[in-house]
């Protein structure tokens, strides 16, 4: 005998669904094929979820968020490919308006530089937010790959459970920092600030879920950190030399 994680009803070990809460009973670790049918499966069933008890409970409490539906449990919160649509339509909007009606935003995130420099800025800028979705879509898969690398020797979590784990975190952040951000459009100053505040709230919230998930240490935190940021460094730089060479291209300096 066992219990439902999302009602906490008593079942037996043959049921595969829940006869109170008609939930589907989860036994086995996540997989990347799993997770491919789940995506397809509840990709349009947003509104039968709850995005704003999961809004909240991933402040309040993001390990039980992640941890929950890793376990099985699927009723209480809206589902990660859920949360991340919602992140990515927020993202999309602020978007828009970034590159609507806020143009003169794009030179340096709101902050004073020089002419040589504004240019370039305003069109580096300019097509990462225009590609913003298809570079988030890219980068989930990456950063999962990354952090399943620096836990490397620790199974407890698999890939595919890194990748929910991801999903989550990072579409948690995304959302607070559209809403902010969009809010910001009314002050250049404080525009800037959103922008530049972004990264630091992406560590630490990390730093959070990972320290709580895989019961770090502090040095061992850091550690682990320090090797995820490194990689994450790596692709930046990588990424911003294939854009330095493409934007030098179009203007025919190669």
């Amino acid at each position: 005998m066992t219990h439902c994680k999302n009602c906490n009803f008593a079942i037996s070990e043959e049921q595969n669904y829940c006869s109170n809460c008609g939930a589907k009973i989860v036994r086995d670790k996540l997989s990347v094929p799993y997770l491919f049918g789940e995506f397809f499966e509840s990709f349009w069933s947003i509104d039968s979820n709850k995005p704003v008890l999961t809004f909240i409970d991933l402040f309040r409490r993001p390990v039980d968020v992640i941890q929950g539906y890793i376990e099985g449990l699927r009723k209480k919160y809206i589902n990660p490919y859920g949360y991340f649509t919602i992140a990515l339509t927020l993202t999309g909007l602020y978007t828009y308006v970034n590159l609507k009606y806020f143009p003169e935003y794009l030179d340096g995130g709101g902050l004073e530089v020089n002419t040589g420099e504004r240019d370039i800025t305003r069109e580096v800028t300019t097509m990462i937010l225009e590609h913003m979705n298809l570079i988030t879509f890219l980068f989930i898969p990456v950063i999962t790959l990354f952090s399943r690398l620096v836990f490397l020797k620790n199974k407890k979590y698999n890939l595919a459970e890194h990748l929910i784990i991801h999903l989550y975190a990072y579409s948690h952040i995304s959302i607070v920092f559209a809403i902010l951000i969009i809010i910001s459009f009314s002050n250049q100053s404080l525009f800037a600030v959103m922008n530049y505040a972004t990264i630091p709230f992406y560590i630490i919230y990390y730093s959070i879920i990972f320290k709580k998930m895989y019961q770090l240490t502090f040095w061992k935190l850091l550690q682990k950190s320090l090797l995820f940021l490194l990689l994450v460094l790596l692709i930046f730089v990588v990424v911003s030399l294939v854009l330095g060479f493409y934007m030098a291209k179009l203007k025919g300096a190669i």
